[in-house]
């Protein structure tokens, strides 16, 4: 078996995975493994061995959110990072309860890629998110104050504004004054941005108190 780490890289622009490839190799001690569509990586998954795997949502035949789903039940063998360049903020949600570690919208800078690639293959060795990670996602979280936690918490569920506002008897504009508070607080450039940090710091489990 070997001793590299294994990225399988499913794309169907042959560039992309040309790309990807060539940036990783060169980035550590990685094998490339390209698929050029979900059926050709599905068709053989439970035979794969353990890796990360790169996944773009917009595939010919068997879709990228199929692809999706079938990974997030073997979480404990693959962890992903989803890519694509038509996705909405509900997509980039769905593909974080999927158990995605990162959802990149593309063109994409590829130092967040490299970073995503080395928290799954941590999150695949370990279980856990690294460390020093997660206490900095953990401390940018703490200087939030409960109504903006709060809002936090509902965007990483997926609510809206609308949903947020009725769940905790305020006004949408509200909502919309404590999602701005927060993500200065944790100094999150976009909602994303913030799910992100959510996510590596433990959530929705650990904002699930705010609820």
């Amino acid at each position: 078996m070997t001793t590299k780490r294994i990225l399988y890289v499913v794309d169907d622009e042959a560039i992309v995975r040309a790309s990807i490839t060539s940036l990783v190799e060169a980035h550590g001690d990685f094998e490339c493994r390209e698929y050029s569509s979900g059926d050709s990586f599905i068709a053989s998954l439970d035979g794969h061995e353990p890796g990360c795997v790169v996944l773009d949502l917009q595939l010919e035949g068997l879709s990228g959110r199929a692809v999706m789903q079938a990974l997030s039940r073997r979480s404990n063998r693959f962890r992903m990072i989803v890519i694509t360049g038509f996705g909405d903020f509900t997509t980039a949600i769905e593909a974080f309860q999927a158990g995605a570690v990162d959802f990149l919208y593309k063109p994409y800078e590829m130092r967040p890629l490299l970073d995503a690639i080395d928290r799954g293959f941590h999150l695949l060795e370990h279980g856990v998110e690294p460390p020093l990670l997660v206490a900095e996602a953990k401390l940018r979280l703490s200087r939030l104050n409960p109504a903006e936690a709060r809002v936090l918490a509902g965007l990483v569920a997926g609510q809206t504004n609308q949903d947020i506002a009725k769940a905790m008897g305020l006004e949408p504009r509200t909502v919309q004054v404590n999602r701005a508070r927060a993500l200065a607080a944790i100094e999150a450039p976009s909602v994303l941005a913030a799910i992100r940090t959510a996510t590596v710091a433990g959530w929705p489990d650990a904002g699930s108190r705010w609820r």
